[in-house]
């Protein structure tokens, strides 16, 4: 096929899918181009669900997340399937270990962090342990989020980054440019962990504007939520 061709029917298909649902956390801090929180991150319809109660310091927690938070996400979830979405996902990586009660609760695929990706990154990379995660908070990131899914190295963005104060305290700006030289800071730290890393997963869903910078700075692929979207996708039947 030549360089630009279009894939027959593609379009068509785009524009006859039903949209993916995404329940995101309450606030107002920019979503960049890339975020699953930006309409233009798809090419196909999109329809958000605020879950209010959720904020970030009440989902990323060291001894997670309170029950009734939890009810709300399983309320909001179904929500959204009754809107007749074909995706339910998430804004926030750290609502990995929802990833089983909102599949087993709702009738459509679920994929609520791109860390529900790292056992089939695994088996595709050479094992778990030639996988690195940047994350939003390091030293919040464990098991209770990857299981037994241990990956060899994981780099956190620091307290003072701009980003991280962006999104900790939910600020309505935020420098691009600054952004993404901390962003490539945390990517460079993640490969002096690991000198074995062939692949890397970005836990945090407002580090996808940056993936193909990590991509070009580290020479590694970079894998996200948005990539587990389209492959769900691009799986389901369309609307003729």
């Amino acid at each position: 096929m030549c360089a630009g061709a279009t894939v027959p029917g593609r379009q068509i298909r785009m524009k006859n899918r039903r949209p993916i649902g995404v329940l995101m956390l309450n606030t107002r801090f920019p979503r960049l181009p890339g975020d699953i929180g930006n309409p233009a991150s798809f090419n196909y319809p999109v329809i958000y669900k605020t879950v209010e109660r959720a904020k970030p310091d009440t989902v990323i927690t060291e001894r997670g997340m309170a029950e009734n938070l939890e009810t709300d996400f399983c309320r909001a979830a179904i929500e959204l399937e009754e809107q007749h979405v074909s995706i339910i996902t998430t804004s926030c990586g750290f609502l990995s270990p929802m990833q089983q009660q909102l599949s087993r609760l709702c009738n459509v695929p679920v994929v609520t962090s791109a860390l529900v990706l790292l056992p089939l990154l695994g088996q595709i990379h050479g094992g778990i342990e030639r996988l690195g995660i940047i994350t939003f908070d390091s030293r919040t990131l464990g098991p209770r989020h990857f299981g037994k899914n241990k990956p060899a190295a994981v780099s956190g963005l620091q307290e003072d980054d701009t980003l991280r104060q962006t999104i900790s305290r939910d600020l309505p700006e935020l420098n691009r440019l600054t952004a993404l030289q901390e962003v490539l800071h945390s990517a460079g730290q993640l490969s002096r962990q690991s000198e074995s890393l062939r692949a890397i997963v970005l836990e945090c869903t407002n580090l996808s504007p940056y993936k193909e910078e990590i991509r070009q700075h580290t020479g590694l692929p970079v894998y996200d939520i948005i990539d587990a979207i389209h492959w769900l996708a691009d799986a389901q039947p369309v609307l003729l």
